[in-house]
């Protein structure tokens, strides 16, 4: 977590921030504590769908077998894509991650620093040249071109602040440092909490 006042006394947004100070805290004394290990292991179906069960993880210099069941994620495409339309497909779900992680890492971190967030909406759009994917042209990127990412947010914390924060999301590093990210943050001021 940055290094700003941290407040520990109190669920702030919903998130429990003694445990995220208490998790970067045995981070910061044990390098091995932050190396995290995420599977997914996905099983065609028929068509164009497929199920992906994520269950277990290491984490914290263990494995992690704190779920009961697999969580399972489906993946599909449109109708126009030859699919059935029961489920995203997976550029869609990779976009869905990006938001995701990018709402999930701001308003963890904007907790614990105490910013107070009444909402926080992330969207994204991606483009791409799909000749790629259909292997008609090789000169076609077979993956998004580009992204644009808008977050609205009433929060306490500032644009530059929610900028920041956005920095420390695993799956928009990921995605900014493979291609253009344009980024919009519209904030509307909040009180601090």
């Amino acid at each position: 977590m940055t290094n700003t006042a941290i407040k520990t006394d109190h669920i702030v947004n919903g998130i429990d921030t003694a445990r995220i100070v208490e998790l970067a805290t045995k981070m910061s004394q044990d390098d091995n504590y932050g190396n995290f290990r995420f599977r997914a292991d996905n099983e065609w179906v028929n068509g164009n769908l497929s199920r992906t069960a994520i269950k277990d993880f290491y984490a914290g210099n263990e494995e992690r077998t704190e779920r009961a069941h697999a969580l399972i994620v489906a993946a599909d495409q449109p109708a126009f894509l030859a699919g059935d339309n029961t489920a995203p497909n997976a550029v869609e779900h990779y976009l869905n991650s990006l938001v995701s992680c990018i709402t999930t890492t701001v308003v963890a971190h904007a907790s614990v620093q105490g910013f107070a967030i009444r909402a926080f909406n992330v969207s994204a759009e991606g483009e791409m040249d799909a000749r790629g994917f259909f292997g008609v042209s090789d000169d076609a990127n077979r993956g998004f071109s580009k992204v644009r990412v808008d977050v609205k947010a009433k929060t306490s914390a500032d644009e530059a602040t929610v900028r920041k924060l956005m920095s420390y999301s695993p799956v928009y590093e990921l995605v900014s440092k493979a291609i253009p990210v344009d980024v919009n943050v519209t904030v509307e001021q909040l009180t601090r909490v």
